[in-house]
């Protein structure tokens, strides 16, 4: 992978991270950067700048590390099926392991340890708004990829 393709992903899961949360209370829920946040302030005893910077560094840190392996499957077959398919195959990974991953990285920065799995919450089986949420991220990366491809593909002559 080359510098310009590394920073398209970054930028595109910049994009992507920050769309979520701007779209996420249209969906009925307060945003994961404030629910990590309030977190890190009343569990952790961080001041709320440092916690809603965190909150934003590992938001968007997960998003970029999303919008990675999008970009490999993408590259590798970005077929409208390829693309439908993975789209609603990682919106749903991501949702199923939302919940305990959330919790799991929270207790990390709160306490500095590392949490037992068995001791998180179960995975999201839910089909509700948090489904619908990922879907839609996975769609804005994947727009994204395709307009970067779209800008960068050389142009057929005349």
């Amino acid at each position: 992978m080359n510098t310009k393709n590394f920073t398209t992903i970054f930028l595109i899961g910049i994009f992507s991270s920050i769309a979520f949360i701007v779209i996420q209370p249209l969906f009925g829920m307060l945003t994961l950067t404030s629910r990590h946040a309030s977190a890190y302030v009343n569990l952790g005893n961080y001041n709320e700048t440092t916690a809603m910077a965190l909150s934003w560094f590992v938001h968007i840190s997960v998003s970029v590390f999303y919008t990675f392996i999008a970009s490999i499957i993408y590259n590798f077959n970005a077929s409208y099926l390829v693309s439908v398919t993975q789209v609603t195959f990682l919106g749903w990974l991501t949702t199923l392991t939302a919940t305990p991953a959330n919790e799991w990285l929270v207790k990390l920065i709160t306490t500095g340890q590392f949490t037992s799995i068995t001791s998180l919450s179960e995975l999201n089986t839910e089909i509700g708004p948090k489904l619908w949420l990922h879907i839609l991220f996975f769609a804005f990366v994947l727009i994204g990829l395709g307009l970067a491809r779209l800008i960068t593909s050389p142009k057929a002559s005349v």
